[in-house]
C-alpha cells in the first residue's frame, strides 16, 4: 500500500504520520525543500527511535526491564518539550503574573504580506517582533493613553487551527506600567489597554518603516496594496492572566500541533480536526497527506530564532525596573539563591526607625553584595542615606 494514497482505516499519531509519508515526500519534493527544513525533518523521524540510543531500566523489586529510546528534544517536534513546557510555565508564573489585571493582544499581518514572510522568514518576522513591540510601547508611553512604560511576554505563532501559514504575536501584558519617573504603578482601565484601531496603524507604519530602511529590494517585492489596508490587532481582557499564560506555554516547546491523532478516511485522505475560531464548534478539513505534511512543515522557524521574547520592564536586561514594579504592587523581589540570603536577613527587635524612615535590610558598612541586592531591588541608589538595622554588642 502506498503510503500516500493508502485505502484508509489508519490513525495514528502526527510523529507516526510524518515517519510514515516522509520517504514519499522526500521523494517528490526533496530538491525543493529548504535545508532547513530537511535537518529538522531528519532530527524529528529519529525521535525515540534506535538511531538515537536510549536507556536500559531496571525494576529493583523484579527481574523486568524496560528500554526507553531518547528524545531529539527539538522545539518542532510534537513528541518533545512537554517537561520543559512545564518548567517554564512555573517560571513564569512566579516571575511575570503580578496582582493585576491581565490583557492578550494579538498582532497579525494581512493576507497578501505571508508568503513573503514565508520566503524570508528570519527577516519578516523578526519585523513582526520588533514592530508590534514598538507600537504597543509608544501607544502607551504617550500621556493621552496610558503615560507609562509596558512589560510584555510575546510568543510567535506561526499557525492557524488548519495549518496554514499565519503568522502572529501574541503578547501577555499586565495591566498597567510603570510610569516615566519609575516611581509609581500607573493602573489601565478595567477592561481597556489601548486602541486596537491605532495599533493596527501604527504597527503597519512602523514595519514599513523598518523593511523599507533595511532592506529597500526586498520592500520593493512587497505588493503595494499591503500599505493601503488595516492591519488587525486584537485585544481582550485575560483575568489574572494564568489561563493565557497557561495556553501559551503549550506551543513554546512544540510547533503547530502536538502529537495527536489523525484519522485516514476511506479515500485516502487525512481528516484534520480543529475547532472553528468564529463559531467555536469542532470542524474537520480533508487534506491529502502530502499537502498535510508540507502545511506542517512550513512552520520550522530559522536556526536559533527566539520565539519568545520579553520586552519593558520584563526584559532580563531590566530587572532593577521589574522588582521595583513588584515592590510597587507589593510583591517580593525576583533574586537568585544567594542575593536572597542578603535580601532576607533575621528581623532585628532592637531596630526602632523614626517616624515616617523607611529600614532597608542590610548590613553596616552596605557590603558591595547588599549594594547589589538594594539596587536590583530599587530600593537604593549610590549616594542615598540609610538606616542599618542595629547589631548587636
Amino acid at each position: 500500500m502506498n503510503s500516500a494514497t493508502g485505502d484508509g482505516g489508519e490513525s495514528l499519531t502526527v510523529h507516526q504520520w510524518l515517519r510514515h509519508l516522509a520517504p514519499d515526500y522526500c521523494q517528490r519534493f526533496g530538491s525543493a525543500m529548504p535545508g532547513r527544513q530537511r535537518r529538522v525533518l531528519k532530527k524529528i523521524l529519529a525521535c525515540r527511535t534506535p538511531a538515537l540510543g536510549g536507556q536500559l531500566f531496571q525494576c529493583p523489586a523484579c527481574p523486568g526491564f524496560d528500554y526507553r529510546y531518547h528524545s531529539c528534544n527539538d522545539r518542532h517536534c510534537p513528541q518533545c518539550g512537554q517537561t520543559d513546557a512545564d518548567a517554564w510555565l512555573a517560571r513564569q508564573r512566579a516571575r511575570l503574573l503580578l496582582p493585576v489585571p491581565y490583557f492578550l493582544v494579538t498582532f497579525t499581518v494581512p493576507e497578501a504580506l505571508r508568503r513573503f514572510i514565508r520566503s524570508h522568514p528570519q527577516i519578516g518576522l523578526d519585523l513582526l517582533f520588533a514592530s508590534s513591540a514598538q507600537a504597543l510601547q509608544d501607544l502607551a508611553g504617550n500621556p493621552r493613553r496610558l503615560g507609562a512604560q509596558l512589560g510584555m511576554l510575546g510568543v510567535l505563532h506561526t499557525w492557524s487551527r488548519t495549518l496554514i501559514f499565519h503568522p502572529h504575536v501574541h503578547y501577555l501584558i499586565p495591566g498597567g506600567g510603570l510610569s516615566p519617573d519609575g516611581r509609581r504603578w500607573v493602573p489601565a482601565r478595567p477592561k481597556f489597554l489601548l486602541p486596537v484601531k491605532a495599533l493596527g496603524a501604527h504597527f503597519r507604519t512602523l514595519f514599513k518603516e523598518r523593511l523599507q530602511q533595511a532592506h529597500p529590494d526586498l520592500f520593493a517585492q512587497v505588493p503595494a496594496q499591503v500599505w493601503q489596508r488595516h492591519w488587525n490587532v486584537d485585544s481582550r481582557p485575560a483575568g489574572s492572566g494564568e489561563n493565557a499564560l497557561r495556553y501559551l506555554a503549550r506551543y513554546v516547546f512544540k510547533t503547530a500541533t502536538a502529537n495527536r491523532k489523525v484519522p485516514r478516511l476511506p479515500g485516502g485522505k487525512l481528516r484534520w480536526d480543529y475547532r472553528d475560531s468564529k463559531t467555536g464548534q469542532p470542524a474537520s478539513l480533508k487534506l491529502e497527506p502530502l499537502a498535510w505534511m508540507a502545511r506542517f512543515l512550513q512552520h520550522i522557524l530559522p536556526r536559533s530564532f527566539a520565539r519568545v521574547r520579553t520586552f519593558g520592564w520584563l526584559h532580563p536586561a531590566a530587572k532593577v525596573r521589574a522588582n521595583r514594579v513588584r515592590a510597587l504592587l507589593g510583591q517580593p523581589p525576583v533574586l537568585t539563591p544567594a542575593e536572597a540570603q542578603t535580601w532576607n536577613p533575621p528581623p532585628d527587635p532592637d531596630l526602632e526607625p523614626p517616624d515616617g524612615e523607611t529600614v532597608v535590610a542590610g548590613c553596616a558598612p552596605l557590603c558591595p553584595r547588599c549594594q547589589q541586592v538594594m539596587r536590583l531591588a530599587g530600593a537604593w541608589r549610590p549616594g542615598q542615606p540609610m538606616l542599618y538595622p542595629k547589631r548587636p554588642p
